[in-house]
């Protein structure tokens, strides 16, 4: 997982955590040092793509409401058009509730750190998988974090990226991964320590990557729909 840290300019400081009941364990902080490094790199993309989600739907909910009431008479086209907005926001709305969860989780889930190292993502991640070895749910863990680690190489790392992604006879590495998060994830929230230690792994990371996806995909669906009525309205 070398490449990863060449990708990005991310570093985060990472110790041992002391709790009420004693030192927390050497794998739940790496676990939690790991799951605060996720949220602080995405964080600024996220939120751009929130911005730009948002700035989409309302330019086409304000041109379909417009649409709506200089129809004469209104039809089932227009309350469906009317509809489209509401139905597209659900994704984006649906992540941007599960972001803000994660970040404050993650955020507010550590302890007071009694002694720091500074540590680059790919060195967490690779620490996570070591201290995670001979474990259940390891080599799923594993599936995930190359996966993850996979869709943050630049374009220059590794010739046929995409074919790489795209897989021959399965879903790829990033879709095969996707299969397993389930599985990866109940074997981290139990190395953890469970919930109490890791709340920010109680939600259901398939649901959130699936919002994520469908957030991506209203960028251009909802500007799409703003451009098509804003040329009805012009041409009326």
């Amino acid at each position: 997982m070398g490449p990863w840290s060449h990708a990005t300019a991310w570093y985060l400081t990472s110790g041992v955590l002391a709790g009420d009941d004693g030192v927390v364990s050497a794998l739940d902080e790496s676990i939690g040092a790991f799951a605060r490094g996720i949220g602080r790199f995405l964080r600024l993309p996220t939120g751009a793509l929130l911005i730009l989600a948002t700035a989409a739907l309302t330019l086409a909910t304000v041109l379909a409401v417009v649409n709506a009431l200089t129809a004469e008479p209104m039809t089932v086209g227009h309350v469906v058009v009317l509809a489209l907005p509401v139905l597209l926001a659900a994704p984006v709305v649906a992540f941007a509730i599960r972001r803000r969860r994660w970040l404050r989780l993650t955020e507010t889930s550590s302890g007071p750190v009694v002694s720091t190292e500074v540590l680059g993502p790919d060195d967490l991640a690779d620490r996570v998988e070591e201290q995670m070895r001979g474990q259940p749910g390891a080599e799923d863990v594993q599936v995930v974090l190359d996966a993850f680690t996979e869709s943050q190489l630049p374009a220059g790392y590794g010739a046929g990226r995409m074919g790489r992604w795209l897989g021959s006879g399965r879903l790829g590495i990033v879709g095969y991964a996707f299969t397993r998060v389930e599985k990866a994830q109940r074997a981290l929230l139990v190395a953890a320590g469970g919930p109490m230690h890791a709340p920010y792994l109680k939600d259901d990371l398939r649901i959130s990557g699936l919002a994520l996806l469908g957030t991506v995909l209203v960028v251009p669906l909802a500007s799409l729909l703003a451009i098509i009525l804003a040329l009805v309205l012009l041409t009326a």
